[in-house]
């Protein structure tokens, strides 16, 4: 099926391509009632601005860059599933680097992609940059690669459009409903909450539900290390011999959800606390174990971060978009 272009949408809408331009480049100028209309027709005919990549200088790239902190995670699997789903259509190609979350792995990555010559990067970047004080080499070596770069899962504030979670507001409706259910000792194994900006994200969430509920910051219950199994597998483990113990524990990224479980189910205490991961754990699907998880849909992400690249190929001066996703949470034993 041959794809819409902004000239069938404004022919059917009966208003001017400038005006089907300034929708996506500039929505604000137009006319709510115009506005919406030509949106209905877009989504009628599954428009997306795929004419810019079909129609790239013999002498610029047609790959997209995409750095994420860890390929092997199942999280990040699903997001790649998202951007190819754009990008295949819009005959682009992708060129997968892995940052680990290690600022310098993240600039090895970086100067790759301006060797490569991308078209443009969809990034995940490896740490809080304006955290840990290098905002401005960041900039520069993003300013550098000259091509368009969209921010994915993570807002630190760089100039570019973002497309992340809500994961603030999801610990803290976490907290307060775990709170509701009786838990009065509430856990969190977390990342590193200085350089890592959902690390912070999501423990303000949990101070602000803590506040919420009416409950005491007890720092013995907080736990800030690494987004990796290992660490929440050691730390559940000191956490099951502990004379006080906690009555629910969240977990704050699946490789967490894992080590928890690893350790839980090692010790043959999985029943001992009632447990909530952010984001859901694929493995317990599969068995068919019920869980309690934050729910980031992740295919989503990759889509519109893919969309937001096509779309600021298309029209490089239009503003910044920061487009923030909802993170429910999905209770399945309490």
């Amino acid at each position: 099926m041959k794809n819409a272009t902004i000239s069938d949408i404004a022919k059917r809408a009966e208003v001017s391509k400038a005006t089907v331009s300034r929708v996506l480049n500039s929505p604000e100028k137009v006319e709510q009632g115009t506005r919406l209309k030509i949106e209905q027709i877009m989504k009628e005919l599954s428009y997306t601005p795929s004419a810019t990549a079909r129609n790239l200088s013999k002498q610029v790239s047609s790959t997209v860059g995409v750095i994420v902190p860890e390929i092997s995670n199942s999280f990040f699997g699903e997001l790649f599933s998202g951007i190819e789903e754009i990008v295949n259509k819009n005959d682009l190609s992708l060129l997968y680097c892995s940052n680990d979350d290690d600022e310098e792995k993240d600039m090895t990555a970086l100067a790759l992609m301006d060797t490569q010559r991308v078209r443009g990067v969809l990034y995940v970047p490896a740490v809080n940059y304006e955290a840990v004080g290098k905002r401005k080499e960041i900039e520069r070596m993003l300013a550098a690669l000259k091509c368009p770069v969209i921010c994915i899962d993570r807002d630190i504030g760089l100039p570019f459009d973002t497309v992340h979670f809500d994961d603030k507001s999801a610990l803290r409706q976490t907290v307060v409903t775990l709170a509701e259910k009786g838990c009065s000792r509430i856990a969190i194994i977390n990342g590193n909450n200085r350089s890592n900006v959902l690390a912070s994200e999501r423990y303000e969430g949990y101070l602000e539900g803590l506040k919420e509920a009416g409950l005491p910051l007890d720092t013995s219950l907080v736990f800030h290390g690494e987004y990796h199994r290992g660490y929440a597998y050691e730390t559940t483990k000191q956490l099951l011999k502990r004379k006080e113990q906690p009555d629910a524990v969240i977990t704050c990224n699946n490789s967490l959800g894992r080590g928890y479980l690893q350790a839980v189910y090692e010790m043959g205490r999985q029943n001992t606390y009632t447990h909530v991961s952010l984001d859901r754990i694929e493995m317990l699907d599969i068995l068919g174990i019920s869980h309690n998880y934050i729910e980031r849909d992740s295919f989503e992400l990759g889509r519109r971060a893919a969309e937001l690249l096509v779309g600021r190929i298309a029209f490089p001066e239009r503003e910044t978009q920061n487009i923030l996703l909802e993170a429910p949470l999905i209770r399945e034993t309490f």
